[in-house]
């Protein structure tokens, strides 16, 4: 009997994975990869011609399961253009466009492993943990962020000035014969340009003439300085405000570094099972970030593997921190450094291979480590009735 066979189409962690599960199945699997030798992605005439090449009517079935939505769209629109009726399961992250796609074929199957991972990442809050530290913890790392407000020049500037006004003051009360106040008059009227005439050096010395014009110049200096940084320092701390780069004083909160495909559904699913969280996302212009704060999240834009970061969004509070980075080493970075600054803290790390996930949890105490393709890799590999149907 001919072994059932499917089209696989895709690179990454969750199309290897359910290739391995289809051969393990006894499945014949075509896998072709969505980007051509050279790293980009083949022309839509490419595709198609691929698809013809190996008479996509002998396949019952179609994965289509590349890391990038654009290639799975453009696949999809290839097989559907070959083989119309073939059932296909599309991998999209896009939940704007599934639902288009889903009602204009009824044979296409459209999951979302982001989405579909999400409950597991999040029921990992109720998971009892015991933490034994293998090793000698080292120390806090200490933040090198300087506060904004922290400006020595402008300190400095309105000392300086402080000075002139009081010299000033002084070399015309006992100059012009002055009372301190009438002094201390006269030398803010003069920096200030305003010039009532009620006191003037018409009639005075010339080195008072001249005290006067390097009194109206370093005033002039000095207030521009002040005044140009005192601006720049206001218009500075507005932007860090808006990229959410405050102290936080928040405790028992949760903490997502990555608001990336999955750290938006796990960030949302935290939030709707009543939970405060705090996202670090490292770009400003993510699609995402205005969204979860109109659900009610803080966004901190910054960089989570900076020690300053985490200590600003209080992770030494927090109830847990979510590391779902799509980087191997950038979510173990983030992670052993918040280990460091909070040795209790509720860890839940991102990690793409499952015997590194398992090294981590006996070398460095990180027991909640999880991959997201392999939370996943069953239900996408169910998706096809037909799998579903053999399935035991």
């Amino acid at each position: 009997m001919t072994p059932p066979r499917v089209i696989l189409v895709g690179t990454g962690h969750l199309a290897h994975r359910i290739e391995s599960m289809a051969r393990a199945d006894g499945r014949e699997v075509i896998h072709l990869p969505a980007v051509a030798a050279s790293g980009s992605a083949p022309a839509f005439a490419s595709i198609v011609e691929r698809l013809r090449a190996i008479d996509p009517g002998a396949f019952p079935a179609a994965y289509l399961l590349d890391d990038r939505d654009d290639l799975n769209l453009q696949c999809l629109v290839a097989l559907l253009s070959v083989h119309p009726t073939l059932p296909v399961v599309l991998s999209l992250s896009n939940e704007s466009i599934a639902p288009h796609l889903q009602a204009a074929n009824p044979n296409v199957r459209v999951v979302n492993p982001f989405k579909m991972a999400a409950p597991a990442l999040v029921d990992t809050l109720d998971t009892p943990l015991s933490h034994t530290f293998a090793y000698e913890r080292p120390p806090a790392p200490i933040s090198s962020r300087r506060k904004i407000d922290d400006d020595p020049l402008v300190r400095r500037l309105s000392a300086g000035f402080g000075v002139v006004i009081v010299a000033a003051t002084g070399y015309f009360r006992y100059a012009e014969d002055l009372s301190w106040v009438d002094a201390l008059y006269f030398v803010i009227v003069t920096i200030a340009t305003v010039g009532y005439g009620d006191i003037s050096l018409r009639n005075s010395s010339t080195l008072s003439k001249l005290i006067g014009i390097a009194l109206i110049v370093s005033a002039t200096c000095f207030i521009w300085m002040i005044f140009s940084l005192t601006i720049d320092r206001v218009i500075k701390r507005r932007v860090q405000l808006a990229l959410g780069r405050r102290t936080y004083t928040h405790a028992g909160h949760v903490i997502v570094c990555g608001l990336g495909r999955l750290g938006y559904f796990v960030a949302e699913r935290l939030i709707a099972r009543g939970e405060r969280v705090l996202v670090i996302e490292l770009n400003a212009e993510g699609a995402k970030v205005e969204s979860l704060r109109a659900l009610g999240a803080d966004v901190y834009i910054g960089d989570a593997r900076v020690p300053g970061v985490l200590q600003e969004v209080g992770i030494t509070r927090a109830k847990a921190l979510y590391s779902i980075v799509n980087n191997d080493l950038a979510n173990l970075e983030i992670g052993l450094i918040a280990r460091t600054i909070a040795p209790d803290l509720r860890l839940v790390l991102r990690i793409f291979d499952d015997g590194m996930a398992a090294r981590l949890r006996e070398q460095l105490d990180i027991q909640l480590t999880v991959s997201m393709t392999a939370i996943v890799d069953e239900q996408v590999y169910r998706a096809l009735p037909s799998v579903a149907a053999t399935a035991p």
